[in-house]
C-alpha cells in the first residue's frame, strides 16, 4: 500500500513538472528497461529534441508533452523525437516524432491539429485530434483509432482515412488498406495493439476508455462492401496470438474468392 501511495505521489509530482516544462516532454512512467541514449530513465526525467527513447522487453515509457500530448512507447520499440517547437500560449507550433518499430498510443493535446506529425518506415500519419494505437514492424505499419480522425499514407502516395472508432489501417511502403469494423479480417489484426487489451500498466490519463471492444468481434456484420482497397494481401500479422480468422460472412469481402 506504501509503495502504491509513493508511486502515484511521484507520478503526480512528474506532471506538475512536464506542464511547467517548456519545450520538453517529461517520462511520467517508467518501467523499467528503458533508455534514451546512454541514460536509463526514470519518473521525471526529462524528454528532449533528438532523443531516442528505447525500451527492451519488459519496459515501457509513458510521456506528457507540455501541451498535454500524451505518448507511450511499449515494450521492444524505439521512438526518435525529432521536432517540438512551442507557442506563447503553451501549445505546440510542431510536434514531430519517428516511430522506429515497436508499439504506441498517442493523445493529443491542446495544439493544432496541424502541429502533429508522426513518420514511421512504412507510413506518415495525418492527426485531426484523436486518439490512437499503432504498431510499426520492419514491413508493415497499422493503426487503430479510437477517438477523432487521421489519414495514414503509404510512402509510395496511397493513403486511408480513418474516421469511425475501431477503424483499422495496414500500410506497407506503397500500399494502404482500411479495415472497417465488421471486418472478419480486422480481427487478427486488432489482437496485435497492446494496449487495446491490456491498460493496466498505463497511468490513469493514458487509458482509452472502451478500447477492449474494439478487439472484440461484432456478431453482426453490415450488408456493406467491407473492404476499401483490394489490392493489399491478406495476412495475419506474424505477432498475432490469436487462431485462424472466422469465416467471410455474406456478402464475400472483395478480394476474395
Amino acid at each position: 500500500m506504501h509503495r502504491l501511495i509513493i508511486g502515484a505521489l511521484i507520478a503526480t509530482m512528474a506532471i506538475t513538472a512536464a506542464i511547467g516544462a517548456g519545450g520538453d516532454g517529461t517520462a511520467v512512467g517508467v518501467d523499467p528497461d528503458a533508455s534514451s541514449g546512454s541514460r536509463t530513465l526514470v519518473v521525471g526525467d526529462d524528454i528532449s529534441v533528438g532523443d531516442r527513447v528505447v525500451t527492451g522487453r519488459s519496459g515501457q515509457v509513458q510521456i506528457l508533452f507540455s501541451d498535454q500530448t500524451r505518448l507511450v512507447v511499449g515494450p521492444s520499440s524505439s521512438l526518435l523525437i525529432e521536432q517540438y517547437l512551442m507557442r506563447n500560449d503553451g501549445s505546440a507550433e510542431k510536434l514531430a516524432i519517428k516511430a522506429l518499430g515497436g508499439t504506441f498510443r498517442f493523445i493529443t493535446g491542446h495544439s493544432a491539429k496541424s502541429a502533429y506529425q508522426i513518420n514511421t518506415p512504412t507510413a506518415a500519419i495525418a492527426i485531426r485530434g484523436t486518439k490512437f494505437d499503432f504498431l510499426v514492424t520492419g514491413d508493415q505499419t497499422l493503426v487503430m483509432l479510437y477517438e477523432g480522425a487521421l489519414t495514414a499514407c503509404a510512402p509510395g502516395g496511397k493513403c486511408v482515412a480513418l474516421n469511425k472508432r475501431c477503424e483499422l489501417s495496414q500500410t506497407s511502403r506503397s500500399i494502404a488498406r482500411l479495415y472497417l469494423r465488421p471486418d472478419p479480417e480486422r480481427i487478427p489484426l486488432s489482437q496485435n495493439f497492446l494496449y487495446a487489451r491490456f491498460q493496466t500498466r498505463l497511468l490513469r490519463d493514458f487509458r482509452i476508455t472502451g478500447a477492449g471492444n474494439c478487439v472484440v468481434q461484432q456478431v453482426e456484420v453490415q450488408p456493406q462492401s467491407l473492404v476499401h482497397s483490394s489490392d493489399f494481401p491478406t495476412q495475419q500479422s506474424r505477432n498475432s496470438g490469436t487462431s485462424t480468422p472466422p469465416p467471410t460472412p455474406t456478402p464475400t469481402v472483395r478480394g476474395k474468392n
